[in-house]
């Protein structure tokens, strides 16, 4: 990676770090004002974090399709066995929001497999 592509990652990070704390301070209920730094601040912070989440997600799930192809032919064709593999890994939240940041909602890095599979 060159010196200048290093310099504009640390920018970014560090303008995303500075207007953060804004974010952490929006009230819950009550009327809310608008506010431009809180809402960019938030959608740096969540693409900054989506990167690398978004990534090891996607490792995930690609590796747990490869495992749970491998669990249907090694357990005799045995689907419900592979859906506990598959519903496992693959289905989650590939991208953080601002909305999960602020807390409102939750981060789900896994699945859960339906009853019907259970």
């Amino acid at each position: 990676m060159n010196s200048s592509a290093i310099r504009v990652l640390v920018l970014i990070l560090a303008l995303s770090l500075c207007v953060s704390p804004a974010a952490w301070a929006d009230e819950e209920g009550g009327p809310r004002n608008p506010n431009t730094a809180t809402d960019i601040g938030l959608g740096v912070a969540s693409f900054l974090v989506s990167v690398p989440y978004g990534t090891a997600k996607v490792v995930t799930a690609v590796l747990g399709g490869i495992v749970g192809g491998f669990t249907y032919l090694f357990s005799g064709f045995n689907k419900k066995a592979a859906d506990q593999v598959w519903y496992t890994t693959i289905p989650g939240d590939y991208v953080i929001t601002p909305d999960q940041l602020r807390g409102k909602r939750d981060i789900r890095f896994t699945g859960v497999p339906p009853e019907t599979v259970r």
